[in-house]
């Protein structure tokens, strides 16, 4: 019987070194990742932003000599007529802007977009152009913010991602992440092996984790800016992943797992770097 016990209680001594360890490790990561990640605009920012793009590209077209629109520049694969690139670059440009919808975040069309002004960059790099020239260097700015919106930068690199997730498809993280942590607290209730006092502290966490999502989701859905309350969240899943990891409960896994994907799909949108693994 006291071999048991002492079993038991070496048991928990290891969860609870463990549980302190995730902590540590987890309390420094936010912090930093927070600091790295972009600011992330509603949708009608995002569209605005567009806008600008637009326009700052018809002001560096409109600005040019016609002699530069008539002569040829290099590309990757041939050599092609200034006025043709500009008409793709323009018709790209229309493209984006038309099908950038609430229910659409046209990642394919801004990567097309963006692919090919990255090959005019290339050349304006190159080129000994004077009129026009401030007002490409007012484009590449916009477009700088417009690659940082697609999760990218500008230039875009070979192979680059360019991918944004909008306000709908952000708010139904949020969502998910308020009803799994409903269901975790639930199955802590459930769970016998844990103390009265260890369950009132796993429930409170997830309680406090449902209402801050809530908090989130409303937020995004009005379009208003919510990196604060995004990280509100973060915060609170530290708190959640160390009871979780000082307190197994095998009944919540599904739900825990639930609630990590739709974590990650807030940090993607949210353009913050993943957290490290919390494997012990």
């Amino acid at each position: 019987m006291n071999v048991t016990h002492a079993t038991g209680a070496h048991d928990r001594s290891r969860s609870l070194a463990a549980a302190t360890v995730l902590v540590g490790t987890l309390a420094v990561w936010p912090a930093a990742a927070f600091a790295q990640a972009s600011v992330r605009l509603s949708d009608e920012q995002v569209k605005k932003l567009i806008d600008d793009v637009y326009d700052a590209r018809d002001k560096f077209e409109g600005n040019l000599d016609d002699s530069v629109k008539r002569s040829m520049m290099k590309t990757r694969t041939t050599d092609a007529s200034i006025s043709a690139v500009l008409q793709d670059l323009q018709d790209n440009a229309n493209k984006l802007k038309d099908r950038f919808t609430k229910d659409y975040a046209a990642g394919a069309e801004a990567e097309t977009f963006l692919k090919q002004a990255t090959m005019i960059y290339s050349a304006m790099e190159r080129a000994p152009i004077t009129k026009g020239r401030s007002q490409w260097d007012q484009l590449v700015v916009s477009l700088k913010s417009l690659a940082a919106v697609y999760g990218t930068t500008f230039p875009l690199p070979d192979g680059a991602s360019v991918r944004r997730m909008n306000d709908g498809e952000t708010a139904a993280a949020a969502e998910t992440v308020a009803s799994s942590a409903e269901e975790i607290r639930k199955q802590i209730d459930k769970n016998k092996e844990l103390t009265k006092p260890d369950k009132a502290v796993g429930k409170q966490a997830l309680e406090d984790l449902e209402k801050a999502a809530n908090i989130l989701k409303s937020k995004i859905a009005d379009g208003k800016p919510a990196t604060g309350e995004h990280k509100h969240v973060s915060d609170l899943t530290v708190r959640v992943d160390a009871f979780l990891a000082a307190h197994p409960t095998p009944t919540a896994a599904a739900a825990s797992t639930t609630l990590k994907g739709a974590i990650g799909k807030l940090r993607q949108s949210f353009m913050v770097p993943a957290a490290p693994p919390t494997t012990m």
